[in-house]
């Protein structure tokens, strides 16, 4: 089990505590994983090692130099001496053999309750844990963010170096240079050896080592169906297990990634589109309410990434969907489908909601948004207004050929462009006589006579109001 632990120096400085250094002032980066208070007269065999013994020398030893040697055995930390009632002061004998044996020491006042140290320790710890989670938090969201954007291999590795304060290679399976980061060394044939040890299975599955005075870690970097890669991180310090962790998310992220960015794109967006998105979008907008964004075909990723300022966008073969924080959607420069704000469970929702929208939009022209109502249209009850979509169109609803998703997206190109069958036929990239025969096929269906003002209304009310799953709601009854 490994313990988490602080450095002698953060009790040491805390003025509150008023503890005095009486022996090792260079060595009070000694890690301390608790404070442990013993009277005994050999405290040794009840010790775990790493602590800061705390005794008032109640049970004073008769051979300090064997006490002390036997806590320096142990791997005690540091010693502090309570001063009074037993002792008015530090016994010198004690310093002495402290500092023969380099055990730090140090003196407790009066005044400070060896709870009081106890706690600091305890606070301190707590501490400790809160920048660990934060740290794997923060750089969790920022190489999340740096894998779905532009040149995601490096970004990831270059939010991994900022996290860690390090240097990166990722180097391939036969040793080459892949990317790098920080001020990373050209490998050396040592370290090109041990890379391949890891990367090809056979010894250590991870390694360590020294490299011109850097701590080195490698890792392999699996990939199915491939020779792992193998990502190398140096710093003149050891790593942590905080560190690991944070080292563990980017094995993770560099595993799924390829060398151009629409497909790490698509692959995050449909993490989103299913399963449990929220812990991903959190990492990515740092938000808790999102839209979805559905529209046409013929833009690339990185442009529609640009635009609507997300950077998760799936871009599709007829089209795209994209997810963007609730409300930074303004004036995208195109004719899209905008769904209403939903929490991170409801986007599979939004995104049919948008598709709707977007045909509504195809038809008219312009970006159409959920949050905009309809005009008078808005007025009327969502329930109401549902059941007589569905019960005014279920004529359709069968329809095999035209299809009756066809019928309808039909009626409304036809109803946004004022009966016009040149311009409908260009909507909805037809033949303008392909239009004609799919409205007669509507007006004889629904029993609608398409020259009056009050059938067109209708009809046009009931595809706005229509569930983005129709017509699936009325066949599956």
């Amino acid at each position: 089990m490994v313990l988490r632990t602080v450095p002698l120096a953060a009790l040491v400085e805390r003025e509150d505590l008023g503890l005095t250094v009486l022996v090792g002032e260079d060595e009070l980066d000694r890690p301390v994983c608790w404070a442990h208070v013993s009277e005994l007269v050999d405290p040794a065999p009840y010790l775990l090692g790493q602590e800061l013994l705390l005794t008032a020398g109640v049970t004073y030893p008769d051979d300090v130099d064997a006490y002390v040697a036997g806590l320096v055995g142990r791997g005690v930390s540091a010693l502090g001496f309570g001063v009074t009632p037993v002792h008015n002061a530090v016994p010198q004998e004690l310093v002495d053999a402290c500092r023969a044996h380099r055990l730090p020491l140090v003196a407790v006042p009066p005044g400070t309750p060896f709870m009081a140290v106890s706690q600091a320790v305890g606070a301190a710890l707590a501490e400790a844990q809160n920048v660990e989670l934060r740290l794997l938090a923060d750089s969790q969201r920022a190489m999340t963010r740096a894998a779905v954007r532009p040149a995601p291999v490096e970004g990831t590795l270059a939010a991994l170096v900022d996290a860690l304060d390090c240097w990166a290679l990722l180097l391939d399976a036969d040793g080459e240079v892949l990317a790098r980061a920080g001020e990373a060394p050209g490998p050396t044939a040592d370290l090109a050896r041990l890379a391949a040890r890891v990367g090809a299975g056979s010894g250590p599955r991870s390694a360590g080592t020294t490299l011109g005075g850097d701590q080195l870690v490698l890792n392999p970097v699996e990939r199915v169906g491939r020779r792992p890669s193998v990502l190398v991180l140096g710093r003149p310090r050891s790593f942590s297990v905080a560190d690991r962790a944070v080292v563990a998310v980017a094995l993770a992220l560099l595993a799924l990634l390829r060398p151009d960015p629409d497909p790490t794109a698509r692959l995050a967006a449909r993490l989103v589109f299913g399963g449990d998105p929220a812990p991903l979008l959190e990492g990515l907008l740092g938000d808790t309410s999102f839209q979805v964004v559905a529209g046409s075909g013929g833009e690339g990723y990185e442009r529609l990434a640009d635009v609507l300022g997300t950077p998760l966008v799936d871009v599709l073969d007829d089209g795209f969907h994209a997810v963007v924080a609730a409300g930074t959607v303004t004036d995208p420069d195109l004719v899209v489908g905008v769904s209403a704000p939903a929490a991170a469970a409801e986007l599979p929702a939004a995104q049919r909601e948008a598709a709707a929208l977007l045909r509504r939009a195809r038809a008219t022209g312009r970006t159409v948004r959920a949050d905009e109502g309809s005009g008078v249209t808005a007025l009327v009850d969502p329930a109401r207004a549902r059941r007589f979509a569905c019960g005014l169109l279920a004529p359709l609803a069968g329809n095999r050929s035209p299809s009756a998703v066809e019928l309808v997206e039909t009626a409304r190109a036809w109803l946004a462009q004022h009966g016009n069958w040149d311009r409908s036929a260009a909507v909805l990239g037809v033949h303008r006589n392909s239009v004609r025969h799919r409205m007669g096929h509507v007006e004889s269906a629904l029993g609608l006579d398409l020259s009056s003002a009050q059938d067109r209304t209708d009809l046009w009310c009931a595809i706005s109001w229509l569930p983005p799953e129709w017509p699936a709601v009325v066949e599956g009854g």
